[in-house]
């Protein structure tokens, strides 16, 4: 199986919670590729069984969450090629996330509450949730494919 781990960083912080997931996804045994978005070349999408795409959360102290608007674009630009059932997203936040799922699959033009969800972490680190979540993304994308 085949894992793309897509990030858009500003301080680092999301780079490292991409490589954690990236090396998460890579010790279950997937063939995973880690890029940023804008080093990305989009015709990789093609052959990927799944898609984390991730950036940190912009927006007001509390209120406001979203995600950037380099990585809206880039997600935009690519949201066709793309099944959203094999997406998962991730988000590096202060304060809170607020409606960054929502907004991340506006985004990509995912429509309603699919199986698909949102990693989140204040640290850059994978908690036992996150694996959990990903653990379960991976199990419902092998028996789709």
């Amino acid at each position: 199986m085949r894992a793309t781990v897509l990030y858009y960083s500003h301080t680092g912080r999301t780079a490292a919670y991409a490589r954690e997931i990236a090396m998460y996804l890579w010790s279950k045994g997937l063939d995973v590729s880690l890029s940023s978005i804008s080093d990305f070349d989009k015709q990789k999408l093609l052959n990927s069984d799944i898609i984390l795409s991730g950036c940190w959360t912009c927006g007001l102290f509390v209120i406001g969450q979203h995600p950037h608007r380099k990585w809206v674009d880039f997600s935009k630009s690519v949201a066709e090629m793309v099944d959203g059932r094999k997406v998962m997203f991730f988000t590096t936040y202060k304060i809170r996330t607020g409606s960054m799922l929502r907004r991340m699959r506006k985004a990509m033009n995912i429509p309603g509450k699919g199986k698909n969800c949102l990693l989140k972490s204040k640290t850059a680190h994978l908690t036992d949730e996150d694996k959990t979540k990903l653990d379960t993304f991976i199990k419902s994308n092998m028996l789709t494919k």
